[in-house]
């Protein structure tokens, strides 16, 4: 008998949640979203137009009998939704509005790794107090990341240099945040800026037991080069053994092992994290180092990640659910993926919302890649070969390419996204040789200098 599952969320990675709960027919998909997803759209039996209304969503959920919950976004987690949920008896395959502070409160992430001994940690100030703020900033150098404490869909880190040219304006931003409270906190984390690349790694949770996925590496800058300013993610790329050109099976090992390690510390603090734990590295020098953790599937990952399973989705949901999660249900293909946003024009800085895009979806299909529609509303729909859809402010659709190799998939998307038409942007370096070997080149050069520093002095 098939479940009636409810997911929560409109964008690319829910249509890309929603594509793997119905890929094995063992399940009835509701939906809960915000926009007029055409993916989901045709997915889903039934649809409440909310992501934020928990009352909405549990009357929508007892009028068709839901048997569990996937939760996209981050923002309905903040909310208590799957605590709602699980008070008239509904489990949900995402955690608890507690332990999801692991992303929407980022002194709690530091502060458990610190109190846990946990590796990959790096210097760090939580603090209320502009003055303290400023004169860590100092000591470091004003090498700095300054992130609000809560959420700002990815939005609100600024860095040395990148963002921040001088001391002042590393004042200016630190204290608009305490001042204004931005993420809903009136504090601030300051962190080491950290040299390297940085990548993903996503883990299956049942409150116990962490099974990762393939390692990821995303692209938040909105321009080639990584350049411009920061978005929610312009598209991203996996490697046909699960590693990344630059990340050795040891590093790997060792960053899954210390997203392991946050599990085990939520669950002995009776906190246990049921989901998809989002942990987010980079490679230094010294090593993996935590950059943050989120408490649900990345935000173009899913897209990369989801196509490549093997397994039974709505099944894994179900052994989180349950507790009962092992190794020998999650299987992975051994190919590469390249996803690339469309988004509005002016993306990042003054999107253009309400225009039209055409996609025909036929030759994006007939050209072996995948399509996930995101933060966009259906106009019409006449045929495969028009699919007409209007823009919002934020990321449009996702175009997703798998081969042996990540080039042959970022070929197959280079060739898709010819299909789509309109006043349209989007980044072609992602998952190019070019860009790759820039990023390997320089961890090359990083392992060089550890090396030089590790030599024993005349």
């Amino acid at each position: 008998m098939k479940k009636n599952v409810i997911l929560i969320g409109s964008g690319g990675r829910e249509h890309a949640i929603a594509d793997a709960l119905v890929r094995e027919n063992t399940v009835n998909l509701y939906s809960a979203m915000k926009v007029k997803n055409p993916g989901i759209i045709r997915l889903a039996k039934d649809i409440v137009y909310t992501e934020s209304s928990t009352e909405e969503i549990i009357n929508f959920c007892i009028k068709r009998a839901i048997d569990f919950c996937v939760v996209g976004p981050e923002i309905p987690l903040s909310l208590g939704i799957t605590d709602r949920l699980s008070e008239i008896g509904i489990p949900s395959a995402s955690p608890s509005q507690l332990a999801a502070r692991i992303e929407t409160d980022k002194g709690y992430a530091r502060s458990l790794m610190k109190k846990n001994n946990i590796p990959g940690q790096i210097k760090y100030l939580h603090t209320s107090s502009l003055k303290e703020a400023l004169s860590f900033s100092e000591q470091l150098a004003w090498k700095i990341a300054i992130k609000p404490i809560g959420l700002t869909a990815g939005k609100g880190v600024k860095v040395w240099k990148d963002h921040l040219q001088t001391p002042e304006e590393v004042k200016a931003y630190i204290k608009k945040i305490l001042s204004t409270g931005i993420s809903g906190h009136n504090s601030v984390i300051i962190e080491e800026l950290l040299a390297g690349q940085e990548y993903t790694i996503q883990l299956f949770s049942d409150g116990i037991n962490g099974i990762p996925t393939p390692a990821i590496q995303d692209h938040k800058r909105a321009n080639n080069n990584d350049k411009g300013p920061n978005t929610g993610g312009m598209g991203a790329y996996s490697n046909n053994d699960g590693l990344l050109p630059f990340l050795t099976k040891d590093q790997y090992n060792k960053s899954v092992e210390i997203a392991r390690q946050v599990i085990t510390a939520m669950y002995k603090e009776g906190n246990p994290f049921k989901g998809i734990l989002y942990a987010q590295f980079m490679l230094t020098v010294n090593g993996p180092k935590v950059i943050e953790f989120n408490a649900r599937f990345g935000d173009p990952e899913a897209m990369n990640i989801l196509p490549l399973l093997q397994s039974n989705f709505a099944a894994i949901c179900e052994a989180i659910i349950a507790g009962n999660l092992h190794k020998d249900m999650i299987k992975f293909k051994s190919q590469g993926s390249v996803s690339c946003y469309v988004v509005p024009e002016g993306y990042g800085t003054n999107p253009k919302p309400n225009r039209e895009i055409h996609i025909n979806e036929d030759q994006i299909s007939k050209s072996g890649a995948r399509l996930y529609f995101a933060s966009c509303n259906l106009k019409s729909e006449t045929n495969p070969k028009n699919t007409v859809i209007t823009t919002t402010t934020s990321r449009t659709l996702g175009i997703i390419g798998l081969g042996d190799t990540v080039f042959e998939a970022q070929k197959i998307v280079r060739s898709a996204i010819q299909n789509v038409r309109g006043d349209i942007f989007y980044r072609t370096d992602i998952g190019t040789k070019k860009s790759i070997q820039k990023k390997v080149s320089m961890m090359k050069r990083i392992d060089r200098y550890r090396k030089l520093s590790t030599l024993p002095r005349k």
